[in-house]
C-alpha cells in the first residue's frame, strides 16, 4: 500500500471563498515546506498562514525570512474534568431558531482573532469569517454542539465545541456587546465544563495573549496554560 505524502502548502477553500482571494495553510513540519517558489508562483493577491510553537525561534526566523509576520500569539489552556460546576440554568443547547442570532453575535464581537489582528486582511473579512464560522457551529455543520446563553428569549451569547479525540475544546465563545459585563461568558464556560467534563479526557480552550480578560476567566475556572504558538501570515 503506498505511503501518503503530506503536502506542505494546502489551499483552505473555505477561507478562500469568504475572503475573496486564495488562502493557503503552510505545514512547516512537512518536508519541502520551504518551497518558496510555490509561494512566489501562486496567484496574487494570496494569503498564507501557519502556526509555530513560540519556543521554536529557528522556525520563526526561517518563516520571517520568507516574508511571514507574526499576527497573534495563541495560548492553549487545559483543565482536568473534575470538581466541575453545576450547569447554569440560563444556558441551553442551540436550536434552529438561534442560528441567525449566533451568527450575528459571531460577526460583531470578536476583536482579538488572528484575522482581526492582521492589518492586511481585506476590510470586513475578519467579521465575515467569524460570522460564518459561528453559523456553521450553531447549524451543526461544524463541531459537536453549541450552547447559548439566554436573556429571556433573546440569545445573549454562545459557546461552540469541537472534539479532539477524547478531549472537548471550546471552538468559539462570544457575548453580545449589549450583554457584556454580566457574567454570561463565565456562565457559558461553566456550562461547557459541566456538560462535557463527565465525558472528556480533557477540556481545552485557545485564546490570544492580547485577550487578557479571557485569560483571567479561564484561569479563575481552573484552566492552566498548556502550550503557546505564534500565528504567522504572509500576504502576496
Amino acid at each position: 500500500m503506498p505511503t501518503a505524502v503530506a503536502t506542505p502548502i494546502v489551499e483552505d477553500r473555505w477561507l478562500t471563498e469568504l475572503v475573496g482571494h486564495p488562502f493557503f495553510r503552510v505545514e512547516p513540519d512537512c518536508p519541502g515546506w520551504r518551497a518558496a517558489s510555490k509561494i512566489v508562483d501562486a496567484p496574487s493577491p494570496a494569503t498564507y498562514y501557519t502556526r509555530v510553537p513560540t519556543s521554536d525561534t529557528v522556525r520563526v526566523a526561517e518563516l520571517a525570512a520568507l516574508g511571514f509576520g507574526v499576527v497573534d500569539c495563541g495560548i492553549t489552556l487545559s483543565c482536568a474534568p473534575d470538581a466541575l460546576p453545576i450547569e447554569p440554568a440560563q444556558v441551553i443547547s442551540a436550536r434552529p431558531e438561534h442560528v441567525d442570532d449566533v451568527a450575528r453575535i459571531g460577526g460583531t464581537t470578536f476583536r482579538f482573532s488572528r484575522f482581526h489582528l492582521d492589518p492586511l486582511m481585506p476590510p470586513g473579512s475578519a467579521d465575515a469569517i467569524k460570522r460564518e464560522w459561528a453559523r456553521n457551529c450553531a447549524s451543526g455543520a461544524r463541531g459537536v454542539g453549541t450552547l447559548v446563553a439566554l436573556d429571556g428569549a433573546q440569545v445573549a451569547g454562545f459557546l461552540s465545541v469541537v472534539a479532539d479525540g477524547g478531549a472537548h475544546v471550546i471552538d468559539l465563545v462570544a457575548v453580545a456587546g449589549s450583554h457584556q459585563g454580566r457574567g454570561l461568558g463565565r456562565a457559558l464556560v461553566e456550562a461547557f465544563m459541566a456538560r462535557y467534563g463527565p465525558v472528556s479526557s480533557e477540556l481545552r480552550v485557545g485564546t490570544q495573549a492580547a485577550n487578557a480578560a479571557s485569560l483571567r476567566l479561564y484561569e479563575a475556572l481552573g484552566f492552566r496554560v498548556r502550550s503557546t504558538a505564534y500565528a504567522m501570515h504572509l500576504h502576496t
